[in-house]
């Protein structure tokens, strides 16, 4: 009776019970209290009950990982323009071992788009996205085997765009016939094919 009771109201740790379930009490209780009222913040979503926030339901039984859970509050912060506070969260969910191969896919794209938008205002921001591109790329396989057929992975378009720009002109191309090996497209008429002849021209 006592568990049911801790299980839905809490048991008076200032450590919300969602927190202690995931494994992340540690985690939590070294995040200073401006880093705690934005992870409350940002573990509100809106479902077909309402708003809900995660840390205030009071349950520590969810069929979340720790790094789904923290994906998405990554996501929430980097949607709202918390771009130093997501990738905090979002370099946390990495570092978890209970993540699928789907799951850190996912945490990379977020990541790669928190970098890339502050690519004018971030010294470091191109390297960082470059960086989580390319380790993305090295999972791409094992996530394809994961979810079961080729969606578009947006690390290869990506990665070749920056290359490009970069006249690293070889290895644009490279990410391209990785892209290729794997069937992967890049949302253009052209697809990564078409990528490749638009490189080989400037490379002449």
């Amino acid at each position: 009776m006592f568990d049911r009771f801790t299980s839905i109201f809490g048991t008076g740790s200032d450590v919300p019970e969602l927190i202690i379930g995931l494994g992340l009490e540690d985690w939590y209780k070294d995040l200073d209290e401006n880093q705690r009222q934005k992870l409350r913040q940002h573990s509100t979503f809106f479902g077909t009950g309402g708003e809900t926030n995660l840390l205030e339901v009071g349950r520590r039984e969810t069929s979340q990982t720790a790094q789904e859970y923290l994906k998405g509050v990554g996501s929430t912060a980097a949607n709202e323009g918390d771009y130093d506070f997501a990738e905090m969260v979002l370099l946390t969910a990495l570092e978890r071992e209970d993540g699928s191969a789907t799951s850190t896919h996912f945490t990379y794209n977020e990541l790669i788009d928190v970098y890339y938008k502050q690519r004018d205002s971030r010294e470091d921001a191109i390297e960082k996205c470059v960086e989580c591109c390319e380790k993305d790329i090295q999972i791409a396989d094992e996530f394809v085997r994961e979810f079961g057929e080729v969606p578009r992975i947006p690390a290869f378009k990506r990665l070749a765009i920056i290359y490009e720009k970069q006249e690293r002109y070889e290895e644009a191309l490279d990410v391209c016939d990785k892209a290729l090996e794997i069937g992967t497209t890049d949302g253009t008429k052209g697809g990564f094919e078409g990528r490749k002849e638009r490189i080989q021209r400037k490379m002449n």
